[in-house]
């Protein structure tokens, strides 16, 4: 069943990565790592799907709430306002028809009288309703903004997606601005993939992009370029991020700390950085070729 097309497609990624590790299986643990796993991606799988459900329940709940609340707010002023100005013409029609001078502006003052309050009432109902309006655009506008961030995430890290990198990325080289890209390789990724599970995998993730936020700086763009490789697109001068480039593989790479049922597990991440410069006026179509081959010398690919 798929409830977010985006979770199926990665749950679908995970059990393949699963499939291929239970054929190269040569020991009976290695089994056993696989099955337990697997259990977990379920697990997983049936939990995110369960709040993605319980959470669009609750928006058509909101919702038809407040359409509710919005209908009868109408209908009820409409129909009480009606009966008032009826009430208040048949006043009039009846001084209109009376000989004496005084009960006709007696009339026509009170009808006045009665018609304005009316309108002011119809006003203030009117604004009423128009905030109640506003209010549900704005929550649906964050609903939106919300499905949109999440579109361009990558779920594991909370990093932006290879989209989203690619994206920007073609947006600077458009507008020939300069700019760096810092590249880190997880060498050991595909180990701890095999033997902790995603919870701690990706708890690790989450920890390492953390610190390379931290490293990069607030300014920098920051994504999961592949499944084991992530990218930090910086804003400084060509030849700066070489320093970094250095400082990342020192920092990046080492002890992490991570809580899984209340337990730490301590796991230790080797990371290779490496950098590549894109100067304002510099040919742009072979940026993305440039950066393929960087991907694929520090991975050894």
């Amino acid at each position: 069943m798929e409830v977010d097309p985006g979770l199926a497609v990665e749950y679908r990624t995970h059990l393949q990565l699963l499939e291929a590790q239970s054929r190269s299986a040569t020991s009976a643990d290695q089994l056993q790592s696989v099955q337990a796993s697997f259990r977990g991606e379920l697990r997983d799988y049936r939990d995110k799907s369960a709040e993605r459900l319980k959470k669009m329940r609750t928006e058509i709940e909101e919702a038809t709430a407040a359409m509710i609340i919005f209908a009868d707010s109408v209908a009820f002023n409409g129909t009480n306002h009606e009966q008032e100005v009826c009430t208040q013409l048949h006043d009039l029609e009846a001084a209109a028809s009376s000989h004496s001078i005084a009960e006709i502006r007696s009339g026509i003052g009170k009808t006045v009288a009665g018609i304005t309050c009316s309108v002011e009432q119809m006003q203030r109902g009117n604004q009423l309703v128009i905030a109640q309006l506003q209010d549900e655009i704005r929550t649906l506008h964050q609903q939106i903004e919300a499905e949109r961030k999440a579109l361009f995430t990558d779920r594991d890290s909370g990093a932006w997606n290879r989209q989203k990198i690619d994206t920007h990325i073609d947006n600077l080289l458009r507008q020939n601005q300069p700019f760096c890209l810092l590249l880190v390789w997880v060498r050991n990724f595909k180990r701890l993939q095999s033997q902790q599970s995603r919870t701690v995998v990706e708890g690790t993730l989450k920890a390492l992009i953390a610190r390379f936020s931290a490293l990069a700086g607030d300014e920098a763009v920051i994504g999961r370029w592949s499944e084991d490789q992530f990218v930090a697109v910086l804003d400084v001068p060509p030849g700066h991020a070489i320093p970094l480039s250095l400082e990342a593989t020192q920092k990046l790479s080492g002890a992490y700390s991570v809580q899984e049922n209340g337990m730490a597990h301590k796991i230790i991440v080797q990371a290779t950085a490496g950098v590549i410069d894109r100067p304002s006026g510099n040919d742009a179509s072979n940026f993305h070729s440039k950066l393929e081959q960087l991907a694929g010398a520090i991975s050894g690919a």
